[in-house]
């Protein structure tokens, strides 16, 4: 296992060099094998390799070459980025702070912070300047929600690492400023891209091959409520935020109290197996605190405009990297967007489960956000659980492809399964060529046959009786006797 960096001589990339020992200079494509990894620092006329995994990948630098190409596709897919007049300057957008943020391996490493308005902005931001001062993540909410902006614009162009700039408005409204892959690397800057680069080779080279992961698996799932006459209920007249069947914090018109969206949150389990019967069972807590037989359960993208709901999955006992964010794009999250209703599909993104839309947990992993709430199907939830299992363990087993390609990614946020059908199929194909696919064949090729056919998922039914819950009330006991409903052999 090997570390290259590939570049054109430019002074940073050579302080990391010096710096980072164990990464060595990129000659030629012939030296890299398929366990080496390559970072490749701004742009040059260098090919990647045909072998290896590359940080930066050719494709993705071809969307950062001018700031009017990063302002485009952002903005395409969702994101504020800061507009230019015809003349090159700023609009009358006022920006009261800016925040920089050097990112690698999809990891924020610092956060800094100068409370003025940038002096120019029709330049490329490659520096962070003396005014700037860095701060605590979370010392404040806003700067939370710069780093995740930092984060989600770096990888909707599919980068691994670069600077990303954020400007904020007197009222709190982000702004992406710029975007740039080559960050002047001195001081404090050079400090965190060399401890980043050997976090991530003490990661890869502490991890077995032979010996996969020791995964613990969990998940949130959101749903909301409609009575007889088809109107909305609200959450919150039943569940608290807290406890296993709880209220998700959106609130009707942000007042905090009127809270549409039931969440259930299952204890995790080291197995799909074990989390579907947790969830079954988290489910039937949830008919204790609903008992009404005629108030549905409704899940899938969006059951009432404009909230939309999520099957949210958490991961840990695994080292969270952009290489395994985007192989959980590549084979969960396109894989279950392919039978998701495609006209609630389209509401829901991308401001809701667009790609890299992650979020990191106290436990110490991860939770993958892209999925809609695939409780609407009991057979897609158990691949949707099955396939997070699977990929999460033999992540380094599956090639990687480019999702970022501006046509592929409107595709998956319009919802053009069609369009998206061969590249579906082919990632199927890696999965079946897994050596252990036999074990989880049961689970998964009913959602493979669902995309196949071109089919979707149903969001007019009622979740509880997908799921052959007993409507009426019961007693705690025959409750408990339906938890075998949902078998997995893993």
């Amino acid at each position: 296992m090997t570390y290259y960096l590939l570049h054109a001589s430019q002074p940073s990339a050579i302080r990391l060099l010096r710096r980072v020992r164990r990464l060595h200079q990129y000659v030629s494509s012939s030296m890299v094998t398929s366990s080496d990894t390559v970072i490749r620092w701004g742009q040059l006329k260098e090919s990647d390799p045909p072998l290896g995994y590359v940080l930066n990948p050719e494709t993705s630098l071809t969307r950062v070459r001018s700031r009017g190409i990063v302002g485009r596709l952002l903005q395409r897919f969702g994101v504020r980025f800061l507009p230019l007049d015809k003349s090159g300057e700023a609009t009358d957008i006022q920006i009261v702070r800016q925040y920089r943020f050097p990112v690698f391996d999809l990891k924020a490493l610092a956060c800094f912070r100068a409370d003025h308005g940038p002096a120019w902005i029709n330049r490329r931001i490659q520096r962070v300047q003396e005014s700037f001062r860095e701060v605590d993540f979370d010392s404040e909410k806003v700067n939370t929600r710069a780093m995740w902006l930092a984060l989600r614009s770096l990888h909707t162009l599919g980068l691994d690492h670069g600077l990303v700039s954020i400007g904020m408005t007197q009222k709190g409204v982000l702004y992406v400023l710029d975007v740039t892959v080559t960050p002047v690397l001195a001081g404090r800057l050079l400090e965190l891209y060399t401890q980043a680069i050997e976090d991530m080779m003490d990661g890869e080279e502490s991890r077995d091959p032979e010996e996969p992961p020791q995964l613990q698996l969990g998940t949130d799932v959101e749903l909301m409520l409609r009575n007889a006459q088809g109107k909305m209920v609200l959450a919150s007249r039943y569940a608290t935020r807290t406890g296993r069947v709880g209220c998700d914090d959106r609130s009707i018109q942000f007042d905090g109290k009127r809270l549409p969206l039931l969440e259930l949150r299952p204890d995790p389990s080291p197995n799909p197996a074990g989390l579907l019967m947790n969830l079954r069972d988290t489910m039937l807590e949830g008919l204790d605190l609903i008992p009404a037989p005629k108030i549905e359960w409704r899940a899938g993208s969006m059951p009432f405009r404009p909230f939309c709901t999520g099957g949210h999955i958490h991961l840990s006992g695994i080292s969270y990297s952009s290489r395994l964010v985007r192989v959980l794009h590549n084979y969960l999250g396109l894989l279950t967007m392919m039978v998701e209703d495609p006209v609630t599909a389209r509401l829901r993104r991308p401001r809701y489960g667009f790609l890299g839309d992650v979020r990191f947990k106290q436990h110490g992993g991860f939770e993958y956000r892209t999925p809609a709430s695939f409780v609407v199907s009991k057979e897609v939830t158990v691949a949707a659980l099955t396939l997070a299992y699977v990929v999460a363990r033999y992540s380094h087993h599956l090639p990687v492809f480019d999702l970022y390609e501006p046509g592929l990614q409107s595709a998956f946020y319009q919802g053009q399964s069609p369009i998206l059908r061969p590249i579906a199929q082919r990632n199927m194909g890696f999965l079946r060529g897994l050596p252990n696919f036999a074990q989880y064949r049961d689970a998964l090729e009913p959602l493979f046959d669902m995309i196949e056919q071109g089919q979707y998922w149903d969001e007019q039914v009622d979740v509880r009786k997908v799921w052959g819950l007993p409507v009426v009330e019961k007693s705690q006991t025959t409750r408990r006797s339906n938890r075998v409903g949902v078998r997995v052999s893993l």
